[in-house]
């Protein structure tokens, strides 16, 4: 009997500098933390919870101008959908 691999999860990820920016441009940025620590907290919490679960996270960095683009290029509203689709399009494999 042969063990499946981890199933990979990209997981949207931003740097301090760029995250009052990039909460800015989201249009749920209701759904998103009001500053970085608060952020950064919670990102490491699902982070811990998803490798406990046995799965293989990989951290996506989301660059508000490369988002930007892929979000124009893809037609889609910079939201939960787009990062969640940016970041496991990015992944590194």
């Amino acid at each position: 009997m042969s063990e499946t691999p981890a199933r990979r999860i990209g997981l949207p990820w931003y740097r301090r500098e760029d995250y009052s920016r990039l909460r800015e441009m989201m249009s749920d940025r209701h759904n998103l933390a009001p500053t970085y620590d608060q952020w950064l907290a919670a990102a490491e919490n699902n982070e811990s919870v998803g490798r406990q679960a046995g799965l293989k996270i990989v951290r996506v960095m989301i660059e508000p101008e490369a988002f930007a683009r892929w979000c124009a290029e893809k037609g889609v509203e910079p939201g939960s959908a787009a990062r969640t689709g940016y970041a496991a399009e990015n992944a590194p494999k």
